[in-house]
């Protein structure tokens, strides 16, 4: 296999003629769903003027792995080009997601599942909800929204994908307990053609059909060291008798069990 090194480019990236049969996509790729059409249209824009971008691709043992370009890449497919420009990046595997993640977001946008699980996959990595937030540029909230979709069990996900319902219609099934129930409000949504409010709505019915949870039972600690009740008895006792009625309490430890005998006046003695 040969690479023909046309140039180099600053920060390690060298820019080469590779087969085009070297190269394999990222498994990492956070776009899962490639439109056909505008495929099309980038590919007849190649045509006409040319790849104006090279892609970028990591060495790997088995050839080159598409860190970014992966349109450009499948586009040049679909012309029959043998070769194709590639920056050969030497980053490291965390950043190649990254920088995969990025590129998809800025030039065209991810479906928001796609970049939900495009989080996911890099939270997998050790990097914390806050640091990622930081290197893409967003607000930490907005990482978590993202990842609350990642709930939604993969049929309802691929379902709501290829009925085109919005982000707000899906975090809208968030707010049922039950998977049966937020595959049957997506259903109608989706033939009904339904906006988010009317989905809302249709959620918030059938929260109030839900059986209501019995109240939790009211936990009552026992103590259990015997003497704070023997405390308690001769302080009443002690009251009654400050109060003169005679009170006598008799008091006998056994094997496992504390015998307290209390004699109180029928009358009070004149």
């Amino acid at each position: 296999m040969s690479v023909l090194q046309e140039g180099s480019q600053g920060n390690g990236r060298q820019v080469c003629w590779l087969p085009m049969d070297s190269i394999f996509p990222n498994p990492g790729q956070p776009r899962k769903e490639f439109n056909d059409f505008a495929l099309m249209e980038l590919a007849s824009s190649i045509r006409q003027f040319g790849l104006l971008q090279p892609i970028t691709v990591q060495k790997k043992k088995a050839g080159y792995e598409i860190v970014m370009g992966e349109r450009r890449y499948r586009a040049c497919q679909m012309l029959g080009f043998t070769h194709i420009d590639a920056f050969v990046l030497p980053a490291a595997q965390d950043d190649c997601a990254f920088l995969a993640l990025i590129e998809n977001i800025q030039r065209e946008n991810l479906h928001y599942f796609e970049e939900a699980e495009a989080y996911a996959e890099l939270l997998k990595q050790g990097i914390t909800q806050e640091a990622l937030a930081r290197r893409l540029g967003k607000s930490a909230s907005g990482i978590a929204n993202k990842l609350r979709l990642m709930k939604l069990e993969p049929e309802l996900r691929h379902f709501l994908m290829e009925e085109g319902l919005s982000e707000r219609h899906a975090r809208a099934l968030l707010s049922l307990p039950d998977a049966k129930g937020r595959e049957r409000i997506a259903h109608q949504a989706a033939l009904q053609h339904l906006t988010v409010r009317e989905t809302e709505m249709l959620v918030q019915r059938a929260q109030k059909r839900l059986p209501v949870p019995p109240p939790p039972r009211r936990m009552i600690s026992l103590v259990r060291d015997y003497r704070l009740y023997l405390n308690a008895i001769k302080s009443v006792v002690a009251q009654m008798q400050e109060t003169g009625v005679e009170t006598q309490m008799d008091i006998k430890e056994a094997s496992g069990w504390v015998d307290v005998c209390i004699r109180i006046p029928k009358r009070r003695e004149k």
